[in-house]
């Protein structure tokens, strides 16, 4: 392939890179414990210690997908590192699904986990995964449509892909809106829509969507909020309204 084609190869397919890097997060459900990465590692350990690998407790493995997939996220900056918890997270969640179809979240985390992976891996990967990356999130929304990640995960999809690839913008707004309007707490999704209305020149209703980030955190996952999506939003407002805002939570 010459390099003019290649050139053209990455600009096509470097959106999809950025898609599957979708932010993980914390919804409106109450946490029964305190997480934090220390903790999550501790669990991780424990779990691997434990040798406890027979296909009886698919409600275990998927515990084991959503803490590589948080700590990955999360925690992680040592890109080999990083690759490796998510993929880790795509074979726990994936070992479920063999044994519980029917279950949306095994189907997200493996989606979530496995669009992290080849984010990481480049655009050969990310290509590849597209198809599969689909289905499972369109499975997910089949067995449970109120499932708040899941139309995120589809809102950044049709606004990121271009249009002969399924791209739509106006229909990224949509799953965007819907996602916050299932589950107000979920911040990926409201960082998400304001970056949205930003790229429509809707700045007041963007900087709506970023206070709200600061000012409505998950009640779960809280140490990813501080680590990552309150320091984007108030980036992002820094930029739009030329300093910090105030009123917001600590």
């Amino acid at each position: 392939m010459d390099s003019k084609k290649s050139g053209h190869l990455i600009l096509w397919f470097a959106p999809i890179l950025f898609l599957l890097g979708w932010p993980i997060g914390g919804s409106g459900e109450p946490s029964h414990e305190s997480e934090s990465p220390e903790r999550l590692e501790e669990e991780l350990l424990g779990f691997l210690a434990s040798g406890r690998s027979e296909p009886h407790d698919p409600a275990e493995w998927m515990r084991m997908a959503s803490v590589y997939l948080d700590l990955g996220y999360g925690l992680y900056v040592d890109h080999e590192k990083k690759l490796g918890a998510f993929q880790e997270g795509a074979r726990w969640a994936k070992k479920a699904l063999e044994q519980q179809e029917s279950s949306a979240e095994a189907h997200f985390l493996y989606a979530a986990n496995l669009g992290q992976a080849v984010q990481l891996q480049g655009v050969i990967a990310a290509a590849l995964a597209l198809q599969d990356l689909r289905y499972h999130v369109n499975r997910v929304l089949e067995i449970d449509e109120k499932h708040a990640p899941a139309h995120h995960i589809l809102g950044r999809m049709y606004e990121e892909l271009p249009w002969f690839l399924g791209g739509d913008t106006q229909m990224a707004g949509q799953y965007l809106k819907k996602a916050i309007a299932l589950d107000i707490h979920y911040v990926p999704a409201r960082l998400d829509l304001g970056r949205w209305y930003l790229s429509h020149g809707h700045a007041e209703e963007a900087v709506k969507e970023f206070l709200g980030v600061l000012n409505t955190p998950p009640l779960k996952k809280r140490w990813i909020w501080e680590r990552i999506h309150r320091p984007q939003a108030q980036m992002f407002l820094q930029q739009n309204r030329g300093g910090e805002p105030s009123g917001l939570v600590e």
